[in-house]
């Protein structure tokens, strides 16, 4: 919103309110093997902005590993589950206060206190509960405080994901997963689907109850209007002309992104040039699956996705880490890393060094 100050101005005040703090605690405790991977990302990183004739956009994501990094060690300097709960908080305030702006809107009570510009410069809807850029009258999806309805499905993942894996508080579960089909998005419930399959297959009969509830709050969205109806049942259909879902919106950029991989698929053609095809060619290549190939290439896709890869090798001691891997990797799919946000590294990183301690601590890994 205009009167907040741009994102880079807030990551330098960041930067260097962490770095005040880590260097009066003087106490240096992350794990080697997180250490390791954010060392390897940010060379990478710097050796991207050299091979991309001094892409400074590499420059940013550095900047938010070391701002990462500083994150991980206080974590660690305190009450050590503090900022995954803070986190969880926020993004549960955000789905409740959401969904009953969602409802209040559905039934013609709440109207947006006032347009404004998002950083892409589509309109945006502030209705005091939430924001949203998604409003036709009677329709609107919940986005919290983020970007777009998606964006807050992404991240209520993560939190739902954090809760289960490190706080399993079934309130909070129950809270993030009805609340969050405010935002409508197909990708969250695929995820929620696969979520629900793997921590809860064994307790079907359990589950059923809860199941039939997320699907008649479903259907009782739907049936207030044909834009719900569209925006929910709508979207699953599928298009015989185009041949895929009717909800799919990222086929075509798919397709520009991987014909833009095959130019250079080791490297990618790096994130500044790649916005310079995109205008050439005026395409839009947005979030799908291959973007981070076209951008950064094999090596990039395998160092954004290097937390990840820990994660994977520690279901080796607990099945569900390997569960998650596959939740997380899903959602990094239809919504690639961005360069520009830090929270793609943090939160990555803080569920990776969570999950890391919870096993040293479980099985005594060194």
């Amino acid at each position: 919103m205009g009167w907040l100050p741009h994102y880079t101005v807030n990551y330098l005040i960041l930067f260097i309110l962490v770095a005040f703090f880590i260097v009066t605690k003087n106490k240096y405790r992350l794990p080697s093997p997180i250490a390791i991977l954010l060392v390897l990302q940010i060379t990478v990183w710097g050796i991207y902005s050299v091979i991309h004739g001094l892409d400074t956009s590499y420059f940013t994501r550095i900047l938010l590993l070391c701002i990462t990094y500083m994150f991980l060690e206080m974590q660690l300097s305190g009450e050590r589950l503090g900022f995954v709960k803070t986190y969880n908080l926020w993004l549960a305030f955000q789905v409740v206060a959401g969904s009953i702006g969602f409802i209040l809107v559905l039934v013609g009570i709440l109207q947006p206190i006032f347009e404004f510009r998002e950083l892409d410069m589509r309109p945006g809807y502030f209705f005091g509960l939430f924001t949203t850029n998604t409003y036709l009258g009677g329709f609107v999806r919940n986005a919290g405080f983020y970007d777009e309805p998606g964006t807050l499905a992404f991240w209520g993942m993560y939190a739902l994901i954090i809760n289960k894996l490190f706080v399993d508080n079934k309130k909070m579960e129950i809270l993030l997963i009805f609340g969050l089909i405010s935002t409508l998005s197909l990708a969250y419930f695929i995820q929620i689907a696969m979520y629900a399959f793997f921590f809860y297959k064994e307790k079907c009969s359990k589950l059923l109850p809860y199941i039939a509830v997320f699907l008649l709050g479903l259907i009782l969205i739907s049936s207030f209007n044909e834009r719900m109806e569209a925006a929910i049942f709508g979207r699953m259909k599928y298009n015989e002309e185009t041949g895929t879902l009717a909800g799919d919106n990222r086929s075509q950029m798919m397709k520009v992104c991987w014909d833009i991989f095959k130019t250079s698929p080791i490297v990618g053609q790096g994130a500044r040039h790649l916005i310079e095809i995109s205008k050439e060619r005026r395409v839009f290549v947005g979030a799908n699956p291959n973007l981070t190939l076209a951008c950064d290439g094999l090596i990039g896709q395998i160092i954004v996705w290097s937390p990840f890869f820990l994660l994977f090798g520690l279901r080796r001691y607990d099945k569900k880490y390997g569960w998650v891997f596959w939740i997380l990797i899903v959602g990094f799919l239809q919504r690639p890393y961005d360069s520009t946000q830090l929270l793609y590294p943090l939160m990555s990183f803080t569920i990776v060094l969570h999950a890391y301690l919870q096993v040293k601590n479980a099985f005594g890994k060194q």
